[in-house]
């Protein structure tokens, strides 16, 4: 019990020295290309006190995509930090100004009320689960170790279960210059080939600088930072 106590105490000694050193709020602007054509623009806000946080995502299309297809997309989330790292309490996802999918997690019941346009339901809430925004800034209060590691995600369709590995240290060209980053990618398993990587930049507190979705069609979406803004 006593080694169990020290672990832990230790562990939540470890995310407060990090949140310690991260700003308390910070702005990150990304590129959005699909390909090598640059199809839109987006800004990251996040903000903590230490205790709680707050991430803010959005994201349009511009330039010639912009006169053809007009997306903007918001993505609001809320939260605690604990001793694991972010602990989202809800989640928001807007697009052209219309609520598209919402989540709400209860940890006292252990449940997760999603909600997808006008489809609603009440969902099981396992311990590790993060909103698809969230997620990229836990590794900010938690360096990514190598190995898998086994973790819940929603987005308001579904909880559901995935495993991501740490496929090594690269460094990143940036408009920003070189950044030596750590990738984090979602292993495909199954018939599943929607893909998802992150990169987060050991010298900026390992906040996430380049975030790449893969369509099941293969089509990639890649977001690669172009300004980051900290403030204290």
């Amino acid at each position: 019990m006593i080694r169990i106590l020290f672990a832990t105490a230790l562990l939540a000694l470890s995310c407060q020295a990090a949140a310690a050193g991260l700003p308390p709020k910070v702005e990150i602007k990304y590129k959005v290309s699909m390909g090598s054509v640059k199809i839109g623009e987006g800004t990251d806000v996040f903000e903590h006190d230490g205790k709680t946080y707050k991430v803010v995502s959005e994201s349009k299309t511009a330039g010639l995509a912009a006169l053809i297809y007009r997306l903007d997309m918001r993505r609001e989330a809320t939260g605690t930090i604990t001793s694991k790292g972010l602990r989202p309490d809800d989640y928001r996802e807007t697009r052209n100004g219309q609520l598209r999918r919402s989540a709400h997690f209860d940890w006292q019941k252990k449940q997760a009320d999603l909600q997808d346009g006008e489809r609603k339901q009440i969902v099981p809430l396992p311990e590790n689960t993060w909103d698809n925004t969230s997620f990229g800034y836990n590794f900010a209060f938690g360096k990514p170790e190598a190995g898998d590691m086994d973790l819940y995600l929603t987005d308001g369709r579904r909880v559901q279960s995935y495993r991501y590995t740490v496929v090594d240290k690269e460094t990143l060209d940036t408009e920003l210059g070189p950044m030596n980053t750590v990738h984090v990618r979602k292993v495909l398993e199954g018939d599943d080939k929607r893909g998802f990587d992150v990169w987060v930049a050991t010298e900026h507190h390992y906040l996430p600088v380049r975030i790449r979705y893969t369509e099941k069609d293969g089509t990639a979406f890649d977001s690669v930072v172009t300004q980051i803004t900290p403030s204290r």
